[in-house]
Order: C-alpha cells, then sequence, then structure tokens
C-alpha cells in the first residue's frame, strides 16, 4: 500500500536523560516511531540524535532497521541544532512539507492526516509559501505542569501581540483565521508541527545560526524563532487538535532556568521584530496580567524576574501597573 503523504519529511529530533533506564528509552523510542511507515516513505523520515553517546547505538539501529535517516550530533546542541540537521538532511526539492515531532512518546503519528488536512487547506486557500499547521494541545496544564503551561500561554499571547504589532506597522495584519476555534492565539510552542517545505528551509536557517556556543537561544527558543520569522515575513499559521501525553516521562525543559526558557526567546524576538521598549513593556504586561502566575505567592517573582530581564534587555524600566484595585 502506497504512503500517502509521499511528499512530507520528518524530523525526529531525538534526547534522552543519560540516567534514563534503557528500557524507558526503548519504549518512548518504539512509541515515537510505531506507525511511521503507514503514512511516510521511509527514506523521508529523519532521526537526529542530540550528542549522547549512550544512546547512539540504539537509536541508530531503530533508524537503520526502517530505512530512516539518521544523523548524530557529536556534542548536545539543543533541539534547535538537531532540527536544523534533520531539515538539512531531507531533500527538499521533492517535498511539499516537513513535519516535526519529538522524541519523548508524546506525538502520535496518527495525528499527522488531521495536520496535513490544515497543511493542504492553507496551502490552498492562501497561496503563501510561508506555512505553519501546530498541533494545538486542548490542555497544557496536564502534560506540562501548571507553572510551565502558564509560560507557554503569557509567551505565545504576547508574541502574537508583539507579532501584530509588527505587521501594522508595515500596513499589514496578521489573521487568526486557521485557529479561531482555538483561542485568542495559536498554539506556538507546541512541538509537533508540520511546516511547507520553504518555512523548513526557512526555520532550518534560522535555528542553525542561532545554535551557537552551546545551542544558544536555539535551544531554548526552539518554537518561538521560526514562528516569529516566517510570521514577520507575511506567513500563515493555523492550529488542529492534536493528542499528547497525559504526563511527558522525559523533558529537557524541566527544572531548567526560567530566565534562559523563557526570557531569552522572548527578548530575542522583541529585538527581531524591532519593538520599541515601551510597547514591548505594554505587550508583556498585558501578557502577565492574565496569567496566574502573577497571583501565586509563590511563582510572582519569579514572572516578575522574567518581565525584567526582557525589559531591561531593550532598555526599558517602565513599571508595571497592575490595573484597578478592585475588580
Amino acid at each position: 500500500m502506497p504512503s500517502p503523504y509521499s511528499d512530507v519529511g520528518l524530523v525526529v529530533p531525538v534526547w534522552y536523560p543519560l540516567d534514563a533506564a534503557p528500557e524507558l528509552v526503548d519504549d518512548l523510542l518504539a512509541r515515537t516511531l510505531e506507525g511511521a511507515e503507514q503514512y511516510l516513505l521511509s527514506h523521508n523520515v529523519v532521526l537526529v540524535l542530540d550528542g549522547q553517546e549512550r544512546w547512539r547505538e540504539a537509536v541508530q539501529a531503530q533508524a537503520q532497521t526502517r530505512g530512516f535517516g539518521f544523523h548524530y550530533l557529536t556534542s548536545n546542541m539543543g533541539k534547535g541544532a538537531a532540527i536544523a540537521a534533520g531539515i538539512e538532511a531531507l531533500d527538499l526539492s521533492a517535498l511539499r512539507f516537513v513535519a516535526i515531532r519529538d522524541s519523548d512518546g508524546d506525538h502520535l503519528i496518527h495525528d499527522l492526516p488531521s495536520l496535513m488536512v490544515l497543511a493542504l487547506q492553507m496551502d490552498e486557500e492562501t497561496g503563501r509559501d510561508l506555512l505553519i499547521a501546530s498541533g494545538g494541545r486542548c490542555d497544557r496544564v496536564r502534560p506540562l505542569g501548571f507553572e510551565r503551561a502558564q509560560y507557554e500561554h503569557l509567551t505565545d499571547r504576547a508574541l502574537w501581540q508583539a507579532l501584530q504589532y509588527h505587521a501594522a506597522r508595515d500596513g499589514r495584519a496578521l489573521s487568526g483565521t486557521y485557529f479561531a476555534a482555538h483561542g485568542d492565539y495559536p498554539d506556538i510552542q507546541s512541538g509537533y508541527k508540520v511546516y511547507s517545505a520553504a518555512a523548513a528551509r526557512m526555520a532550518a536557517a534560522i535555528l542553525g545560526s542561532a545554535s551557537q556556543g552551546d545551542g544558544g537561544v536555539a535551544r531554548y527558543g526552539v518554537e518561538t524563532l521560526p514562528a516569529v520569522v516566517i510570521l514577520s515575513l507575511g506567513g500563515v499559521i493555523g492550529v488542529v487538535a492534536r493528542r499528547t501525553y497525559q504526563e511527558q516521562p522525559v523533558s529537557g525543559f524541566a527544572g531548567v532556568d526560567a530566565l534562559k526558557v523563557y526570557a531569552e526567546p522572548l527578548l530575542w524576538a522583541f529585538r527581531r521584530l524591532q519593538l520599541p521598549g515601551d510597547v514591548a513593556a505594554t505587550i508583556v504586561d498585558d501578557a502577565l496580567l492574565r496569567s496566574l502566575l502573577l497571583f501565586d505567592d509563590t511563582r510572582r517573582e519569579k514572572a516578575l524576574a522574567v518581565r525584567d530581564s526582557v525589559l531591561r534587555g531593550l532598555g526599558c524600566d517602565q513599571p508595571l501597573c497592575w490595573g484597578p484595585r478592585y475588580f
């Protein structure tokens, strides 16, 4: 039976904790790859192991057994560098779209048809070269935990407002047509995406250039950086519901510094979009005042530190206005 998506590539950035049980790694890898051949041609699938010699034999064996491509980064550069390397390893001249999925068992290959229906619709109706179909999660708290979910919502809300401001300066407005049913801003931070080939090239270029030293801002801004560039250049984003594992068995984002994970990519985005400091402050504060982080005694100081880090980077010291005392 021929694969239904012969012109779609798939990149899987692979990372597991070095102290993970081998049985867990085998299970997650099997869950990640299960059914891929049902939808895709094997030579259009690439696994990129992000600098972990311990898991090299297992991952490479799975790739070779199934006819998938395999690429090994000799040092841990972060997910952004792994995605860039995977996209560059594909023959994009033969592909219309490129899907990205994580290796933690959170993404079901069987959601690919829904993403492709949306991607093809956007392609047909907009005529744009730069497209992102994002797999939206109905709930981010269950897989991510309360705090990380709140930061993702804050980030996506702020990014969408910043992109709208940038577009308005050029006499444009970004359309929410293809994610309207999912809320006021798209699920930019989702790791399950389909890019048009042109958007994939752009994502690889920006993530590759930003992955310097220890991985740079692309290590944690892996979803933010491509979306900001693609959408600022007239691209279109849409969201379709996809399934997510209730809890993440492993995560490269667990316990990391919020200033690196959230403040640095936001600062990069605002600089890229050339936002004045006072505009950035308004956008960040608008998102913060809608976030429960600001109204939780145990998390408020960290959220304010993220705000201060972003605004200081833009040379802005505008104080936060908390709004009316009564509501």
